[in-house]
This record gives structure tokens, C-alpha cells and sequence, in this order.
């Protein structure tokens, strides 16, 4: 009977560890930017980078991601309309529109001019980033070999015409090479991977090798290490964790962790940052009345 009591107990802490694979690591919330603080780029603003915006959007929304519009996400918060961006400005407006990757793009044409023609071609190039953890995860170029003629003498909006003609090529070709990119972020059970920094304040050695044996039992667990740039002491801990569970699922099975080490605290997250804080519990120094005398 002892032996079944124990059984029980253990099931009861195991079972809010794991949960069914659908319920693995969030969606990645996709936001598609252009850089086109070269001079050499179709700006911002112009019917060909809308063209291509468009197509790469639907390629990747037609696979089920989950892509997001940046001016729905900031025009309470942003200037909108600018152009010729840099990366940086990019990044920024990434992280207060709280996406995960941030697929950043620049469309080039070039123009060919022998004898007899002038022709215009269509290249688009660009890089995908982890906005919370600031990873790489791999460039792309595209560039058809198919190029379109201009009429002599030719325009810069002759030049736009002819690239606006090759834009929905070459961007749907983007789109299949993203789509494959993206798909990588996701293991074989079909959660996606993610980087989390947990922060811990206010725990002893011995009270933080316990958190840390519920945290490798979590659902979706893969690594943990100290963060190496962070001022890890004796009461103050920081890990970055790579799971494919959820963050809400990761935020209740902390909060489920603490209450199962008789530990009182709050756990808040922002982004992929989770912060537990344990709150001090106060000594009763109090003289203790002993009835026996």
C-alpha cells in the first residue's frame, strides 16, 4: 500500500511536466521588412516592392504561417511610411511589435545594356533573424534568369516597369525558399524550438539545483546552460533554455514547480524572458512559550 501511495505522489509531480506534442512551442510570429537604405534598392514605397511583399507574404501564409503586418502592429506606436531604412530601424520596430523572426529583404534590379538591347533583372536578397535571442538563421538570394527588355532610350520608371514585370517570379521563388527555412525552425514533433532566458532572484545554491531538476523535466526540454554574460551569484541566476514548449505552458509548469518546492513567488515573462522572483520569507524571532514550564 506504501509502495502504491509513493506511485501516486510521483505521477501527481510528474504529470504536469509533459504535455501532447500539439501543444509544443508557439507558432513563430512572422514579419516581413524591407532595407532599402542602399540607393541601389527599390524603396519602400514603390508598386514593385509592394508586388513583392505581397507574393512572399501569401507563399508563407499559404503554408500556415503565421505572418504579421507591420503597419497593423505599429501604426499607434511608429512613424509610418518611411523609407530607406536600415536594419537597425528594422530590429527596433520588430521587438516592440513583438514578433519572433523578422525576415529582412532588399530587391535590386539591374539593367544589361549591349549593342542591340537593354534589358533589366531582378534580384532579391535578404537574411532571417530570431528577434528575441538576436540568432541568424540563414541569408537567401534569388535571382531568375529571366530578364526583361526595356525600350531605348530607357527611364528609371521604364527600369521599375520591366522589374515590376519579373517581381512576382522571383518573389514566389523567395516565398518556396523561406517556407523551407521557416520549417527548419520546428523539430521532427512539430514544436519549434526556442531560446528562453530564465532569470532567477532570491534563490540559494541548494533551493536552484532543485528549480533546475523540474526544468529538465519540462515538456519539450533540450539544453540549458548560465548565461556567459551575465553576473551569476549566489542568489541571482540566469540560464538560457532551449525547449520547444509553449510560453504559457513554460510560465505554469515555473509557477507549478515553485509551489511543488513549498517556495512562494512571482513569475513574469516578456517576450522570451522569464524572470522568477522568490519572495523572503520572514524568520519568527519571537521567544517560544514552552508549557511544560
Amino acid at each position: 500500500m506504501k509502495k502504491m501511495f509513493l506511485l501516486f505522489a510521483v505521477l501527481v509531480v510528474f504529470a504536469f511536466c509533459f504535455t501532447d506534442y500539439a501543444t509544443a512551442a508557439d507558432l513563430p510570429r512572422v514579419m516581413l521588412a524591407g532595407e532599402d537604405v542602399d540607393q541601389d534598392t527599390i524603396p519602400r514605397g514603390s508598386r514593385v516592392f509592394k508586388r513583392v511583399m505581397e507574393e512572399i507574404s501569401n507563399k508563407l501564409i499559404e503554408e500556415g504561417f503565421d505572418v504579421k503586418d507591420e503597419t497593423a502592429l505599429t501604426h499607434k506606436t511608429h512613424e509610418q511610411g518611411r523609407v530607406r531604412r536600415n536594419d537597425e530601424e528594422l530590429i527596433i520596430i520588430a521587438k516592440d511589435a513583438g514578433v519572433d523572426v523578422l525576415v529582412i529583404f532588399s530587391i535590386y534590379p539591374r539593367v544589361d545594356v549591349d549593342a542591340t538591347t537593354a534589358r533589366v533583372a531582378v534580384r532579391i536578397e535578404g537574411r532571417l533573424l530570431e528577434v528575441n535571442t538576436g540568432s541568424k538563421l540563414g541569408t537567401f538570394e534569388n535571382e531568375p534568369q529571366k530578364s526583361q527588355p526595356l525600350n531605348r532610350p530607357y527611364t528609371r520608371d521604364d527600369i521599375l516597369e520591366g522589374a515590376g514585370k519579373l517581381a512576382k517570379i522571383v518573389a514566389s521563388e523567395v516565398g518556396l525558399n523561406l517556407k523551407g527555412r521557416l520549417a527548419s525552425l520546428h523539430d521532427a514533433r512539430g514544436g519549434r524550438v526556442v531560446e528562453y532566458t530564465l532569470i532567477f532572484d532570491n534563490f540559494s545554491d541548494s533551493e536552484m539545483a532543485s528549480v533546475e531538476d523540474y526544468l529538465k523535466m519540462f515538456s519539450g526540454y533540450d539544453t540549458h546552460r548560465p548565461k556567459s554574460n551575465a553576473t551569476n551569484t549566489g542568489t541571482h541566476y540566469e540560464f538560457w533554455y532551449k525547449s520547444s514548449i509553449d510560453s504559457a505552458k513554460l510560465r505554469s509548469n515555473l509557477v507549478k514547480a515553485m509551489d511543488k518546492l513549498n517556495m512562494q513567488g512571482n513569475v513574469s515573462f516578456s517576450g522570451a524572458e522569464f524572470v522568477v522572483k522568490k519572495l523572503a520569507q520572514i524568520k519568527d524571532r519571537r521567544r517560544q512559550q514552552n508549557s511544560e514550564w
